[in-house]
């Protein structure tokens, strides 16, 4: 009498393809528990992320970013004069500098 012609075998269970590492992995879906693991990943993620930001030093306050408005403009760039140029006499202040207004 026949069995229906499939004939089972205890070894015939294929191994993991991906190995050890694999098989655990896919654990949590094979048990469907993804929101679980999505949610404590999350959360461990968040952690690590808090601590960073309250074990930080604080910035100090020459270094501390500006927000630019618009209304200022940037920083204007420096000539540098070529060293074969001549430096012309009058473009430094005289010693005998007069005052031509009074504060007062």
């Amino acid at each position: 009498m026949s069995r229906g012609g499939y004939v089972r075998n205890r070894r015939a269970r294929r191994a993991p393809s991906g190995g050890l590492l694999a098989w655990a992995l896919s654990l949590p879906a094979r048990l469907h528990l993804r929101w679980l693991v999505i949610v404590l990943v999350t959360a461990a993620v968040m952690g690590a992320y808090g601590r960073v930001l309250l074990t930080a030093a604080p910035m100090p306050p020459s270094k501390a970013p500006t927000a630019n408005t618009g209304t200022e403009q940037g920083p204007q760039p420096v000539s540098i004069p070529s060293p074969t140029s001549p430096t012309s006499p009058t473009s430094s202040p005289s010693p005998t500098a007069t005052v031509t207004s009074e504060v007062g």
